[in-house]
């Protein structure tokens, strides 16, 4: 009975010991912070992180020629439970050799949970078989153009970056390279101003049965206000000018037409402003008007600026305008031959010619959307 005991409390100890290690290993793996996705090559690297609480540390990426760190670069992270991040940095050192390897190491606080290498090579083993012919990122959106060398498929993936994070994501699948092909995308939020804003596109060339080649590229620019004066829609008379803007960029534009007169023959200059009402952004178009004042007939050069609240001349339109002269007899003739505009004079008159302005501005608004 007494051997029946003991073999009891041994069995009874290990099944508790069993019991307790199981669930210190569930909450190591509930714990978990690792690596789900790592890539390099000359240009970038990312790494993806997996947590299974909440955690916060370091990536430390570092480029390595054999045993040598040639590069290293540690980004901050947070990352929730059960959720995943991903990190970006671009490489600041130029490379010099075909072949490195990077590797990035995860931390929370001193202690390192995962690690992982990928092997970077250049020429012919990470050579693509297209050449980018243009990369233009701007204010709008961006353009990609490329030429193959061979036919062959793709998938393109375009990554709006802030510092070391994917602020915005695009993704073309299985684009078939047999000419010159061109991707435009267009940015579907505003931008802040004068924000230098990075844009990466990663190209993942499809090589059944061996996993894509990836090639990425980086350019950079600083977004800020665009307009355009259409010229086909600036109607300059003896009474006002007409002048409808474009906008070309995701930062609003808040500003003003600028005109100014000069008389050739007096060299006298006038000047006029008005605010646009519209506020301004890629595709939208508004249309404002001014009213002369105080133009004398004559000939005169017409220089209209597109200006905003900073003063900044952001496109600009020059025309000619002859305003007739007109002898007091037929002006007082014309105007008595015509009832509706019988007695219109002074301030009257004048507020006529506004209101013609603005109906024609509400009208060409209209047609133009």
């Amino acid at each position: 009975m007494k051997n029946v005991c003991k073999v009891f409390k041994k069995l009874l100890a290990r099944i508790i010991l069993i019991s307790v290690c199981t669930l210190m290993i569930s909450g190591t793996a509930s714990a978990a912070l690792e690596i789900t996705d790592f890539f390099s090559d000359y240009t970038t690297s990312e790494v993806t992180i997996r947590a299974g609480q909440d955690h916060q540390g370091k990536a430390v990426f570092q480029l390595l020629d054999g045993t040598n760190v040639v590069e290293s670069q540690d980004v901050p992270f947070k990352v929730s439970a059960k959720e995943e991040v991903s990190k970006v940095i671009l490489w600041q050192n130029k490379l010099q050799k075909d072949y490195y390897t990077a590797k990035v190491s995860i931390y929370n606080d001193t202690q390192l949970h995962d690690k992982k290498t990928y092997q970077v090579s250049y020429g012919t083993v990470a050579m693509p078989s297209f050449h980018v012919v243009d990369f233009s990122p701007s204010n709008k959106g961006v353009q990609l153009l490329l030429r193959p060398f061979n036919p062959s498929a793709v998938d393109i993936k375009i990554e709006l970056l802030d510092n070391n994070d994917i602020i915005y994501s695009k993704t073309k699948e299985d684009v078939s390279l047999t000419s010159n092909t061109e991707l435009n995308i267009d940015w579907p939020f505003l931008l802040n101003d004068n924000e230098k804003y990075t844009v990466r596109t990663k190209i993942l060339t499809h090589r059944f049965p061996a996993e894509p080649l990836i090639n990425t590229y980086v350019a950079a620019f600083t977004a800020g206000n665009d307009v355009e004066i259409l010229p086909d829609d600036v109607e300059v008379d003896e009474y006002g000018a007409s002048v409808t803007l474009r906008g070309n960029s995701q930062v609003p534009f808040d500003g003003f037409i600028d005109i100014s007169t000069t008389n050739r023959a007096t060299n006298e200059k006038k000047t006029f402003r008005q605010q646009v009402e519209e506020i301004l952004t890629s595709g939208k178009e508004d249309t404002a008007g001014v009213v002369w004042k105080d133009l004398k007939s004559g000939t005169y050069d017409v220089s209209i600026r597109a200006v905003n609240k900073d003063n900044i001349e952001l496109d600009k339109y020059d025309t000619v305008l002859r305003i007739p002269e007109l002898d007091a007899e037929s002006e007082t003739s014309a105007v008595s031959n015509t009832p509706a505009l019988a007695g219109l004079t002074g301030s009257t008159g004048f507020a006529v010619i506004v209101i013609v302005i603005v109906i024609f501005a509400i009208a060409r608004r209209k047609r133009g959307g």
